[in-house]
């Protein structure tokens, strides 16, 4: 029965091997590029250094206003009013001196946790989309990040250095890479966000882009127009934004407990 089950599998895989080559006298149709003004959400946004990209979306199913405001009053203790307050997460070209293309960002807006995601179409967009992003930050008392101490905010003040962009938000940061290092870290390999995702909100990625990727895939879009492999990356980019938001709430719990 064993055998019987190997030669069958050997068997599918030989035929999946042939489905997915080329025949002769037979050329695979090239899947059509998709723009990105197709993907849904998707709206042209401007401002005074020009235009960019928004992509919008409701959080309410992932993530309750109400669980994330009292988390916030934990986190910040007793006697302080809860701020307003941002998730932000940045999509990068590489670690230091790279354009930025994509900023996420989840805040509370009438009543609704919503997510905004500012993407730069092609390089020329970058300051856009630096100045579009401190106005959301500006907007805010409190920004929370994962390893946006050591990250995210100083990658986006070399940016806006770089391209003479004067920021003028300043809000008081979370990190939750240290605060969950400070709580998980003797109890969990590491504290990877994959790894907080998998022991703490009890999930796993399937079918995500690796981070490694992530830069390959924007220069291939910005060369290409076509957005098919670019709508992964927004799709990472958003399930970071969201898990932040989950583990904002889960490490809350947790210190009460």
């Amino acid at each position: 029965m064993l055998e019987e089950d190997i030669r069958q599998r050997i068997a599918n895989l030989r035929l999946m091997l042939l489905e997915n080559s080329p025949q002769p006298g037979f050329a695979r149709p090239a899947a059509r590029p998709l723009a990105i003004d197709d993907i849904e959400g998707v709206t042209e946004a401007e401002n005074r250094f020009g235009t960019y990209v928004l992509i919008e979306k409701p959080a309410e199913d992932y993530v309750r206003t109400g669980a994330l405001e009292d988390a916030a009053r934990i986190h910040l203790g007793e006697g302080r009013t809860v701020p307003s307050f941002v998730f932000m997460d940045l999509e990068t070209t590489g670690f230091s001196s790279t354009p930025l293309f994509l900023a996420g960002t989840a805040f509370v807006h009438d009543g609704v946790v919503r997510c905004t995601q500012i993407l730069a179409r092609d390089y020329s967009e970058e300051r856009a989309v630096i100045w579009a992003l401190d106005e959301v930050l500006a907007r805010h008392e409190f920004c929370v990040t994962f390893n946006g101490k050591s990250f995210d905010m100083p990658y986006l003040r070399e940016r806006a250095k770089y391209h003479k962009v004067e920021l003028a938000s300043a809000p008081e940061q979370f990190d939750l890479l240290h605060a969950a290092r400070r709580r998980w870290k003797h109890s969990l390999p590491n504290c990877k966000l994959v790894t907080l995702e998998r022991h703490i909100l009890g999930r796993r990625r399937i079918g995500d882009v690796p981070g490694w990727e992530v830069p390959c895939i924007y220069h291939e879009f910005v060369h290409t127009k076509d957005a098919r492999r670019i709508r992964g990356v927004l799709r990472h980019n958003l399930v970071d934004i969201l898990s932040m938001a989950e583990l904002f709430v889960s490490l809350a719990e947790a210190t009460i407990c």
